[in-house]
């Protein structure tokens, strides 16, 4: 299976969770957006990881739709939270640890979005 699908299941799966561990089901109604923003990326990403798997023609678009989302969600939350910490606002229990799986899910989400353009890419220049 490409690098793309693989993680689209890995980090669709683990957004949602990792989220909720972090803060809590709690959170919801401390500040919902922040909890559907994770919901919706994983959910984005588990349907177009899914087409792909069926061979659907609508998946090289969904590919690149959830991966767009999910990389825009995660770098303005990483760059959010690394400015935060420098500047001594953060106040996390563990933050160096959020940090670092901020940046690793950041940085999969770049290259699986480079590579779904670069499917799109050569499935146009075949048609």
């Amino acid at each position: 299976m490409r690098f793309e699908v693989t993680s689209a299941y890995v980090i669709g799966a683990l957004l949602p969770l990792l989220e909720t561990m972090r803060r809590g089901l709690a959170h919801w109604l401390v500040d919902f957006t922040t909890m559907f923003e994770d919901y919706l990326a994983g959910g984005l990403l588990l349907l177009a990881a899914t087409l792909a798997t069926r061979n659907s023609r609508h998946a090289p678009a969904f590919l690149v739709l959830a991966w767009a989302y999910c990389t825009g969600m995660m770098g303005s939350s990483f760059w959010g939270q690394l400015e935060a910490t420098l500047r001594g606002q953060e106040r996390e229990a563990n933050n160096g640890t959020v940090i670092a799986f901020k940046l690793l899910l950041w940085g999969t989400c770049v290259i699986s979005l480079a590579l779904s353009f670069r499917r799109v890419a050569r499935t146009a220049e075949r048609s």
